[in-house]
């Protein structure tokens, strides 16, 4: 019933992008898809949408989600038998959002990392509330391990007080910034919605992200791709989804 229900949903080819590199849809293991169905909905929607390859990124979140790499690529591999049985023609990768704490730390320092692409990008999130003391020291650590730090919805931390110098600076210590596409309606709050005009403006986004949990998000994506707001990203910035 779950999935003939969204498989009716009039969804629309508007995407602009082919890849995503942000969402939550390996089932049962954090806040997002509870369930193999659930999953396949939610891909069949994005399909839809336009969407050809998916970089689905779990939390890793040590006293929420502690997901161990081999939990997440055995989630991938059974989503990937769903998806041929469901004869869905959408490429399925994984990768992870990392939340930066001890358990990253120490993930770093034995190369226990699951990164997105052939660039070794890796995809990382803080407190909303309050920058970690160790920000930069861990940021520092990530370069000289060879990866490329991806900041997840810089929009959305509620310690940016400065919005326009303080994204500035995030950029100078060569991190890629990576933007939820809901933010730009409101989903997230106002205070996201304005931040995320202000990093389009700058013209310092460097990727889009779903950050799909459930199917709502779907429908709310969906209206997102239809406004000039979201046109416009990509007359001011460098956006590097597809290339993945």
């Amino acid at each position: 019933m779950i999935m003939d229900f969204f498989r009716k949903t009039n969804f629309q080819k508007v995407s602009t992008l082919n890849t995503d590199i942000h969402s939550h849809l390996i089932p049962a293991i954090d806040d997002g898809s509870k369930s193999i169905d659930e999953s396949l909905a939610i891909l069949n929607s994005m399909s839809r949408l336009g969407y050809k390859k998916i970089i689905t990124t779990p939390h890793i979140i040590v006293d929420r989600y502690p997901n161990s790499t081999e939990r997440v690529l055995r989630g991938l591999e059974r989503l990937r038998e769903a998806i041929d049985a469901d004869n869905l023609d959408i490429e399925l990768e994984v990768g992870a959002e990392y939340y930066m704490d001890e358990e990253f730390s120490r993930r770093l320092d034995i190369d226990d990392i699951l990164t997105i692409g052939d660039e070794k990008y890796l995809l990382f999130e803080t407190s909303y509330n309050l920058k970690p003391i160790v920000f930069e020291e861990i940021i520092y650590k990530m370069q000289v391990k060879g990866y490329r730090p991806i900041l997840a919805h810089p929009e959305r931390y509620r310690y940016i007080s400065n919005p326009k110098d303080d994204f500035l600076k995030l950029k100078e210590l060569g991190l890629l910034l990576q933007l939820d596409i809901n933010s730009l309606g409101g989903h997230y709050g106002k205070s996201a919605k304005n931040h995320a005009k202000i990093l389009i403006k700058l013209g310092i986004v460097d990727f889009l992200g779903s950050d799909v949990h459930n199917i709502k998000q779907v429908s709310f994506l969906e209206k997102i791709f239809g406004t000039k707001e979201y046109q416009d990203i990509f007359k001011s910035n460098n956006i590097l989804n597809d290339t993945l």
